[in-house]
């Protein structure tokens, strides 16, 4: 074989290489484990982005080997796959209320209020992230409570059914990032003991937090609630950042309490908005925020100062018995929206007055 040969089957070789490493790279990988053995292991499948929606099938995860794996307090972990059935934690059975020595008073009140008879616990962490859950993810227990007492991680997942986690207390954070609630999604009477991370999670018809306490912070930056959005007689004890976030429908947070930061920086309200009797006792943001629909802040109380003047209101806000902090309110002066909508009238009535005098000297 001759020079030139030599190298064109090299180059053949060459490339022929390339590209089988670039098939096995482009292959579905699984890396799976059914937590059985080892005391402590994890329920585990975790599939690559490369996985086909057949490959993915195929490898589906059924709810009730989750529910089996947490009832014997194994932690799952979940990555890329399909989960198939309802998960339903009423299947867990019922533990003996216990008081935890390492909760402050005020923690114990709310969670004696919540677990009257009933207790379920999920011992270890649950990671369903960059899946697809098919089914339901229901606690319907009207008198109890649910404890996840490791971390909860569902970043990236979609829930193509309903979710209610009523009544369950997270004892580590939770991680909702990315997630998409094509159903509803309810938390009512929630008990967060650490953060809650929503950033860019997209709620769908319905999004409940009904009497929930947050006592870590609460990010939900960018977030979008496409439907009603209910944060009624909600605590938050650390910082509540809901910047960007849209509102698409009605927006409630009457009745809540936000013990420190409260940032709503360049959110949109779609609709009618309420903060009636809500206590902002730490500082609070509202520049860039825009209220497309009616915006009640009826006893509302603003402890330190606010910049509601910065937001944009489409409607003059209500603010009948508001208390604030400053003197310079939406429905007071030449920078409010008030103030401006006079200021439109008054110049709308001067030009009208000198176009009927121009008129009139002809």
């Amino acid at each position: 074989m001759n020079c030139w040969g030599t190298r064109f089957l090299a180059l053949l070789l060459g490339w022929g290489v390339v590209v089988f490493a670039q098939e096995v790279s482009a292959a579905c990988q699984v890396e799976a484990s059914t937590g059985e053995g080892e005391t402590g292991r994890p329920l585990l499948k975790k599939l690559t982005s490369s996985c086909t929606l057949a490959e993915r099938e195929a490898h589906a995860v059924d709810s009730a080997a989750i529910l089996e794996a947490l009832e014997k307090g194994q932690p799952v972990e979940l990555a890329g796959v399909i989960v198939r059935g309802d998960l339903s934690f009423d299947r867990l059975p019922v533990q003996t209320f216990k008081t935890n020595p390492g909760l402050t008073s005020e923690q114990q009140k709310s969670l004696n209020q919540v677990s009257e008879q009933e207790l379920r616990l999920v011992r270890g962490a649950l990671t369903i992230s960059d899946s697809v859950v098919q089914g339901t993810v229901r606690h319907q227990s009207a008198q109890g409570t649910l404890q996840f007492e490791g971390p909860v991680d569902f970043h990236g997942t979609t829930f193509a059914g309903g979710v209610d986690l009523s009544r369950a207390r997270f004892q580590e954070t939770v991680e909702l990032s990315g997630a998409a609630f094509q159903k509803e999604a309810f938390f009512v009477q929630g008990q967060f003991t650490q953060s809650l991370v929503c950033r860019e999670t997209k709620f769908g018809p319905h999004a409940r937090f009904h009497r929930s306490t947050f006592y870590g912070s609460v990010d939900c930056a960018g977030a979008l609630f496409d439907g009603l959005a209910e944060f009624l007689e909600v605590t938050f004890e650390q910082h509540a950042l809901f910047e960007r976030v849209r509102f698409g429908s009605g927006t409630g947070f009457s009745g809540s309490r936000f013990a420190q930061r409260a940032s709503f920086y360049e959110a949109i309200f779609s609709r009618d908005t309420f903060f009636g009797f809500a206590v902002f006792e730490g500082p609070s943001s509202f520049s860039g925020a825009q209220f497309l629909g009616r915006a009640d802040f009826s006893d509302a109380d603003f402890r330190q100062p606010d910049d509601l003047a910065k937001a944009r209101f489409d409607q003059p806000p209500l603010l009948m018995r508001t208390k604030r902090a400053v003197q310079d309110q939406p429905g007071t002066g030449l920078n409010s929206p008030m103030g401006q909508y006079a200021v439109t009238v008054g110049l709308l009535f001067l030009a009208a007055v000198l176009v009927a005098y121009a008129l009139k000297r002809k």
